[in-house]
């Protein structure tokens, strides 16, 4: 089957399935069991259309790819049963992302570049909110760390490659916000159709 029609079955799938998770949790018209495999669900099936796309071609940084993302796929259950696990999570399928993109192609000044940027924002956003968050921010800002590699690199990537990781930081950057400013607006829904539209990117640049 062309990997069009492939990436079209996987955008329905993750379509009513992350759209089924959304309407559920905030009707709460299902036990949590549904709502958790509903969650991790949609992001699994990017991950086995990831590892599809690993059978077909052998290339290592597809499987790196798949393994990352099916990683995401049991945070997203973890968070809800301990935040911090989930967040370790993670942060193991970033590092995945982050090898996947090393052994596709090599970064170069840009991705330092913006690291460091990224480095010196969110040192800025932790010594400045950090307090308010009644909490111990350290291993937040450790995975903040990661995450900010994970897309520094992405910038040496196909455009489309960069364009999943942006989505994921923005994703991740308003449940931020939540921690830090919780009488706020969490943007739930904003928050959960970039992260599975990251997801979804990620998987399909696969077949570019």
């Amino acid at each position: 089957m062309p990997h069009t029609e492939l990436s079209i079955i996987l955008f329905v799938l993750m379509l009513m399935t992350g759209t089924s998770y959304q309407i559920s949790s905030e009707k709460k018209c299902c036990s949590s069991s549904v709502r958790l495999t509903l969650k991790g669900g949609t992001t699994a099936f990017a991950g086995l259309f990831a590892l599809y796309v690993y059978t077909l071609f052998g290339q290592p940084f597809m499987l790196l790819m798949a393994i990352g993302i099916l990683l995401c796929a049991a945070a997203d259950v973890l968070l809800e049963i301990k935040f911090i696990w989930g967040t370790a999570c993670f942060a193991a399928g970033h590092l995945f992302y982050i090898a996947s993109f090393i052994i596709r192609k090599a970064p170069g000044l840009p991705s330092l570049l913006l690291f460091l940027a990224l480095v010196l924002f969110i040192s800025f956003v932790a010594r400045r909110y950090g307090r308010q968050a009644q909490m111990d921010i350290r291993p937040y800002f450790a995975y903040a760390l990661i995450i900010s590699l994970m897309a520094s690199l992405a910038l040496a990537q196909p455009l489309p490659v960069f364009l999943g990781a942006l989505l994921f930081v923005v994703s991740d950057g308003i449940i931020a916000r939540r921690m830090l400013f919780p009488d706020k607006n969490p943007w739930d829904r904003a928050c959960i159709l970039l992260y599975y539209a990251a997801q979804f990117t990620l998987a399909i640049t696969l077949t570019l």
